[in-house]
């Protein structure tokens, strides 16, 4: 026999020990009144579940879960489960790689058909488009998150995603700015408006997020050393039309993203001059616009645009300058580890994939210096 919970309406608990509630949800099309149940292990998670649809039958939006398409379910899923969870900029992301790729190719499709055959030819056809192996993978990933939420909410038994092979991603070779084009680049920056910044991602690698958010109490010029604590974010809320776009500072992208960086003795040098001529700087910027608030990371590119430009050499992206940092540290022999570290990279094999190139110069470069020491 079910027993009822105290003052809990129409929670119960059954005989086997789990729990279940039933609510209407409205009338059919012959004017019946349909109810639905709602099962869990504890009366809390039911609760939750009864909470919810009850909610959504007052502000009628309650959908029928048989009835429930993909796209319906994934936006269910990023406004209630994702959008206070995670970092607004992932956030972002995540409605871009539903938007563009989930919805338009599965998002008709009813949650409770949707097939791991069909997930697979949408996996299939991003890579066919010539789409990047992460961008495909990270898009497999937002899906396979969301249905395997729908699992755990009893609407799904299995989360057919899981069964879909993801493509291996591909580190594609990017350009790398040799010595002697940094060196032009950094010529030409000396004597440009807001060069400095391009000087000091050049000489410390940091993102251009953890760039544009540094502020002074980030530089410590007696022990001349950078602390990396928090990121500029640029971003425009997805779920609200004709929305502007926002900077805010948060934490850092990894855990490894906090870090400290040695300061060489000419970028301590330029960033005190910089410190010395700062006009006005509303938030203690070390890298403030003309009225002393955060630079766009939009006009950062525009200015390295210039700079790169004047100095005869081929469009850049702000990144491209941490890339240039790794790859003066790897080819002037600073061990791997280190290069992580400096990077805030998770995983020292994310260090190693990006700079294979690199890696194998030294290594022959190795083999040659052994040469001269053995006879064979």
């Amino acid at each position: 026999m079910a027993k009822r919970g105290q003052g809990e309406g129409s929670i119960s608990k059954r005989e086997d020990g789990t729990w279940w509630a039933r609510i209407s949800v409205g009338k059919d099309e012959n004017g019946k009144q349909k109810r639905k149940a709602f099962y869990g292990k504890t009366r809390a998670e039911v609760q939750r579940k009864l909470t919810a649809a009850v909610n959504d039958v007052n502000n009628d939006t309650y959908i029928d879960p048989t009835k429930m398409t993909v796209s319906q379910w994934l936006d269910i899923w990023m406004k209630e489960y994702k959008k206070n969870t995670i970092k607004k900029m992932t956030y972002s992301g995540y409605r871009g790689n539903i938007d563009n790729q989930i919805n338009p190719a599965i998002g008709n499709i009813k949650l409770k058909d949707l097939r791991a055959d069909t997930v697979q030819k949408m996996i299939n056809s991003m890579i066919a488009q010539g789409l990047s192996t992460g961008y495909t993978s990270k898009s497999h990933a937002v899906l396979v998150s969301a249905i395997q939420q729908a699992v755990k909410n009893g609407m799904l038994t299995k989360n057919v995603a899981q069964a879909v092979k993801p493509p291996t991603i591909e580190y594609r070779e990017k350009k790398i700015i040799t010595a002697e084009e940094q060196n032009r680049i950094v010529e030409v920056a000396m004597c440009s408006y807001h060069g400095e910044i391009i000087i000091t991602a050049l000489a410390t690698g940091l993102r251009i997020g953890e760039l544009l958010a540094l502020t002074w109490d980030d530089i410590d010029f007696e022990t001349g050393m950078l602390s990396v604590s928090k990121t500029l974010n640029y971003y425009k809320d997805p779920d609200v039309e004709d929305a502007k776009h926002t900077k805010s500072f948060g934490t850092p992208k990894t855990k490894s993203s906090r870090r400290q960086i040695p300061l060489l003795p000419s970028i301590i040098k330029l960033l005190k001059e910089h410190k010395e001529d700062q006009e006005n700087s509303k938030k203690n910027l070390v890298f403030c616009s003309s009225r002393g608030n955060e630079i766009d990371p939009g006009s950062l590119r525009k200015i390295l645009f210039g700079i790169a430009e004047k100095a005869g050499v081929e469009r850049i992206s702000p990144h491209s300058l941490r890339h240039a940092f790794a790859t003066r540290c790897l080819e002037n022999g600073v061990e791997l580890r280190v290069v992580q570290e400096l990077l805030g990279h998770s995983s020292i094999q994310m260090t190693a994939n990006l700079y294979t190139h690199v890696l194998q110069d030294k290594k022959t470069e190795s083999i040659m210096k052994l040469a001269d020491t053995i006879n064979i």
